[in-house]
């Protein structure tokens, strides 16, 4: 401000003549004669006092934000005559304002202020206080904070999991997000505190972490709530508990487990599985050589899984069996595996997914001393009343019987809750290769022995056996003879693939050539079937994803690691020979792949190199 004999000046203010001065033409009485400069300055002085006294003066200014010192480009200003408004820049002009009037200003989201204006040509710069309202996210249901997101300019993190908003207008609403919950949207009604309650999210989505696509018919599973992901891989919660594990399974992926106590999200990335797997037998299960030799090739190779036999062909067990019945009948009697948990920490600790194999229904354990238990099970030899034995002499269970069933069910159980990932069935099927004094027609069975019951009566075992094992967190597998990939029947033993395999996650043939002694159909006969691994693998596994086409299992074969058989061909499967059926599963689209050598000897070669 500056003073110019009697009119002071200030940036943004202007004195102005109103219109009427400018009409009007000032007649003064005959005076004596003076000086032309004061006189002038005395017609100014008085013009001004009128301007001043009738008219009022025009007021500038600028409204700005008390805190961020920014502009207020809506607020509003007014007085006993007139009011405007504020433009982009926060700028107004206010007209006919005389001292000492009083000033109103308020904006949407900002406290309203008065000042009293004094001096005329004083610029106004007013400073606008905020409103302000603190907002909490909370969990809807515990009421702890929640770590969330609100994507608004004016809004600050000024604690944890808490926002300042500032300004804010009554109605203003305010939508948060957070990971692992539904978006959130509340409105601002004067208060100072605004809990927003998250509701957490019962929808899922299970993804492929190699593709990020969607896995369809995953089995989600959470206290007694069991789910299934739609083709898309989603999946919904009725009520979501914040305590507890969420299991997810699919075949040919890793079980994935989520600690529902600190994960906020129900997304869950499953990781591909392609099984390259050795074998331990029974005996082999326990030797420090086998194991140690099974530990180089985890190492140095691309093996990555193994099968370890649980029961054997004989019916005992490897380790000490909880299961009653396995005391009762003498399963548990010569154990091989003495460290259990050890193994099988050991193995995890490498990721080795480890299949626990159970022969199911050569059981000669449970067929000759199942009377123990009072459990008469075996099948009987309808010439003599006793059990029927094949041509190991080994007797076998009747596969009609549910209690065979549930004996089996129960270890299959026990081994996924022990800490095997999966539980692969062998021998499930009726009884073949009978002594040379006997046949197949002389076994007794306790039911008819027609197509129809030997299908239904496999197909309720599998899926008693598959909800438990799925239910104790682990995969359930069936082997079959590799003819099944190519019978549209059940070829007299119960294995009718198209019925079985929806009770089953993983379908293993043991498509091994020298077990084609009926030739390939369609043209590869008997012997030349041995030299050619190659195409009756791929043939075989192409015909039997024929068969499965639009079932969710997967087909995960066992190959020979072998020689022929000496009284057959007696040919030698060297490395390039085993090579050529691990690429005939590739080209087939199979997925992984078993070595089957009954001595548990794995020197052959054939073997990638771990990378």
């Amino acid at each position: 401000m500056y003073s110019n004999r009697g009119w002071s000046y200030s940036s943004g203010l202007t004195p102005t003549r109103s219109s009427a001065y400018r009409r009007r033409r000032l007649r003064l009485p005959s005076l004596p004669r003076l000086s032309p400069l004061p006189v002038a300055l005395a017609l100014i002085g008085a013009v001004a006092w009128y301007h001043f006294a009738f008219a009022g003066f025009s007021v500038r200014g600028q409204v700005v934000d008390s805190l961020s010192g920014a502009p207020v480009s809506d607020a509003r200003i007014w007085s006993a005559r007139a009011a405007t408004g504020t433009s982009s820049d926060g700028a107004f002009v206010l007209e006919h304002v005389k001292p000492p009037d009083a000033l109103g200003l308020d904006a949407p989201g900002y406290q309203t202020q008065t000042l009293r204006v004094l001096d005329p040509f004083q610029a106004e710069s007013v400073r606008l206080d905020p409103v302000a309202v603190e907002v909490q996210p909370v969990d809807s249901d515990t009421g702890q904070s929640v770590a969330a997101t609100l994507d608004l300019p004016q809004a600050t993190l000024v604690a944890d999991g808490q926002f300042r908003v500032a300004p804010v207008r009554i109605g203003q609403s305010f939508t948060l997000n957070a990971p692992g919950y539904q978006p959130a949207t509340a409105a601002y009604t004067g208060q100072d505190l605004l809990r927003v309650p998250l509701q957490p999210r019962l929808d899922g989505h299970i993804v492929d972490a190699a593709t990020g696509k969607g896995v369809a018919e995953a089995r989600i599973s959470v206290d007694d709530t069991v789910l299934t992901s739609d083709r898309d891989g989603a999946f919904v919660l009725q009520h979501r508990p914040h305590t507890g594990t969420l299991t997810v399974l699919a075949p040919g992926y890793r079980r994935a487990l989520l600690d529902l106590s600190t994960s906020v999200g129900l997304d869950v990335q499953l990781q591909p599985n392609p099984v390259h797997a050795t074998y331990l037998t029974y005996f082999a299960a326990g030797g420090d050589q086998y194991r140690q030799d099974l530990l180089n090739l985890l190492d140095t190779t691309e093996i990555n899984a193994v099968v370890i036999d649980i029961k054997g062909d004989y019916g005992l067990l490897s380790y000490r069996s909880n299961v009653p019945l396995a005391q009762q009948i003498g399963a548990n009697e010569s154990p091989t595996i003495d460290d259990l948990d050890g193994l099988l920490q050991t193995l995890h600790q490498r990721g080795t997914y480890v299949i626990g194999r159970i022969v199911v229904f050569k059981d000669n354990v449970l067929a000759r001393n199942g009377a123990r238990a009072g459990l008469d099970v075996g099948v009987k030899d309808r010439r003599t009343g006793q059990n029927w034995v094949d041509g190991e002499k080994l007797a076998w269970v009747d596969p009609f019987q549910s209690a065979a069933w549930d004996y089996n069910t129960a270890l299959a159980r026990e081994a996924i809750q022990r800490g095997f990932d999966e539980v692969q069935f062998d021998y499930i099927r009726f009884p073949t290769d009978p002594s040379p004094d006997a046949s197949i027609a002389d076994i007794q069975y306790s039911r008819p022995f027609t197509p129809d019951n030997r299908v239904t009566a496999l197909k309720s075992f599998l899926s008693q056996a598959h909800a438990a094992v799925n239910a104790a967190g682990g995969f359930l597998s069936m082997d079959t003879f590799g003819y099944t990939t190519w019978w549209d029947d059940d070829g007299g033993i119960g294995q009718d693939l198209e019925i079985l395999a929806d009770d089953i996650d993983y379908y293993c043939p043991m498509v091994y050539p020298s077990t084609f002694n009926a030739g390939l159909p369609g043209g590869i006969p008997y012997p030349e079937v041995v030299s050619r691994p190659y195409d009756v693998v791929y043939q075989s596994l192409v015909h039997a994803g024929q068969k499965l086409a639009g079932k969710h299992v997967v087909l995960r074969p066992w190959l020979q690691y072998f020689d022929d058989y000496p009284w057959a061909t007696q040919m030698h499967y060297d490395a390039p020979l085993i090579e050529a059926q691990k690429k005939a599963v590739a080209d087939a689209n199979a997925y992984g792949w078993m070595l089957w050598n009954a001595g548990s000897l794995f020197k052959r070669g054939g073997l990638a190199p771990r990378t």
